[in-house]
């Protein structure tokens, strides 16, 4: 009797049972996250460049010259400065240092000056003097004054009473120290004897000026109250004809 064949192998791999495993879960590389830090980084520093460039570039609304709310004296926006010349000739008007400009009987430290005449042109007078003065090319004028001395000591009114003529020329500031020297007339200031307490002497002073000279006033200085910085008192100059 034969035997019974035993059934050949199959070349099939046995079937599959049950569900398929499930691949593990994909882990993302540390790589990865650290490139996406780095560009989180840039972002906001391209951003926060953008802000500030932006704010240079926008101009100011605040006009020059005044001061930012919210900022101290220190801070301020520093204002345009004016132009100022030091030169006394760019200046049409004289300036007094110590009172305002004033008329008639005048309080100048111990003394009461009032101007009494002015005279344009003096140039005949000082011709005819006895030591004639040079006059060729030259203009002089005049100004007669009334000094009283308040003071206790006795004083001069030609030495120790400070002067000068202002005017205009060319249009610009013009003053003159300098009275004519030399000069003895009896008119002339010079000739007024020394002044007692309420004594009152007249007399004249001479200025040479440019031809086309106007008359402002005269400053006075008391030279006995302080002989190196007196303060100044300007008199204006009376009407002439």
């Amino acid at each position: 009797m034969t035997a019974p064949l035993a059934p050949a192998p199959s070349s099939q791999p046995p079937e599959a049972t049950g569900n398929p495993a499930t691949p593990p879960p994909t882990r993302p590389s540390p790589h990865g996250w650290a490139w996406a830090a780095i560009g989180g980084i840039v972002v906001v520093a391209v951003v926060v460049a953008g802000i500030i460039i932006a704010g240079r570039n926008t101009p100011s609304t605040h006009p020059a010259g005044t001061t930012m709310p919210g900022a101290s004296s220190s801070q301020s926006t520093a204002a345009t400065p004016s132009t100022v010349s030091s030169s006394p000739t760019e200046t049409a008007t004289p300036a007094a240092s110590a009172s305002p400009t004033v008329t008639g009987p005048t309080q100048v430290g111990g003394w009461t000056v009032e101007i009494l005449e002015y005279s344009p042109n003096v140039n005949d007078v000082l011709a005819a003097a006895d030591h004639p003065v040079v006059i060729e090319g030259h203009k002089w004028v005049g100004v007669k004054l009334r000094i009283t001395n308040n003071d206790p000591d006795k004083a001069s009114a030609y030495t120790d009473l400070g002067r000068h003529i202002v005017g205009t020329s060319k249009g610009k500031y013009y003053e003159h120290y300098v009275t004519v020297g030399g000069y003895k007339g009896d008119e002339y200031l010079v000739s007024v004897p020394r002044l007692y307490q309420g004594e009152t002497g007249e007399g004249w002073l001479y200025y040479q000026v440019p031809g086309d000279f106007t008359p402002t006033g005269m400053a006075f200085e008391d030279y006995r109250i302080d002989p190196d910085d007196p303060p100044e008192t300007f008199i204006l100059m009376p009407t002439t004809d």
